[in-house]
């Protein structure tokens, strides 16, 4: 079985949209699949959303709670809930092409422990990005890189795939709640010997991110110095 995880917090305005626009995508693959609804403590009416759509398909199970807990917080609750071997996660505004599910999945399959989708790597393809994020996301990846002596191009893709099996032994050592949650289940991953793929991947940014450029790359950057002291 394949699990697919969305984490949502505030997601109403395209949240029903692009659900609908999931499962067609997931139906078209023609294998068992779940998506796991890791709503974040919304204040939109996300949860009723999700809520409604899972009645509607029993697929779809809604993995949440009132108080928002973090998205990174949000990911490892809903890891150790789902019932498949491999595990895609996305964001919900579905930023990454769909049609790239399958090689996440292939990258598993052929051995990988976590297979991540590249913004940066050669052979992506990536629009509605600013010149400002492009410029930070490259210096954020380059210092992970220095630091942590990883040769991936782009930790933070919010699309990634695990095998389930080889990630939740790490998953209680992750400290991050939030954004740096990415990164630090990849140093982590890597420190233990888990082999770690990436693809190159269409991805279109969305008009309005979640990421704040002058707080959450701050704070980002903060924590890989302080991940750096406790794994080194």
């Amino acid at each position: 079985m394949l699990s697919v995880i969305i984490p949502i917090h505030n997601e109403a305005a395209i949240l029903a949209q692009n659900l609908a626009l999931l499962k067609k995508a997931l139906d078209s693959l023609g294998q068992d699949y779940e998506v796991l609804l890791a709503e974040d403590g919304s204040t939109d009416g996300s949860r009723e959303m999700s809520d409604r759509f899972a009645s509607k398909d029993i697929r779809f199970r809604v993995i949440g709670s009132e108080d928002r807990v973090g998205r990174g917080a949000s990911l490892t609750r809903s890891i150790k809930s789902a019932k498949g071997d491999i595990i895609i996660y996305m964001d919900a505004d579905l930023a990454a092409d769909l049609s790239h599910m399958l090689a996440l999945v292939s990258e598993i399959e052929n051995g990988s422990d976590i297979a991540t989708g590249s913004r940066l790597m050669k052979g992506s393809e990536v629009s509605g990005r600013s010149f400002q994020r492009e410029i930070s996301s490259k210096g954020y990846n380059l210092l992970i890189r220095l630091l942590f002596r990883t040769s991936l191009s782009d930790h933070q893709c919010g699309f990634k795939a695990f095998r389930r099996s080889s990630i939740l032994g790490i998953l209680d050592d992750i400290k991050d709640k939030h954004w740096f949650w990415d990164t630090e289940l990849i140093v982590r991953s890597k420190a233990k010997g888990l082999l770690v793929s990436e693809i190159p991947i269409r991805w279109k940014d969305r008009k309005i991110s979640r990421v704040d450029l002058s707080n959450d790359i701050a704070y980002m950057g903060a924590s890989a110095i302080r991940l750096w002291f406790k794994v080194r």
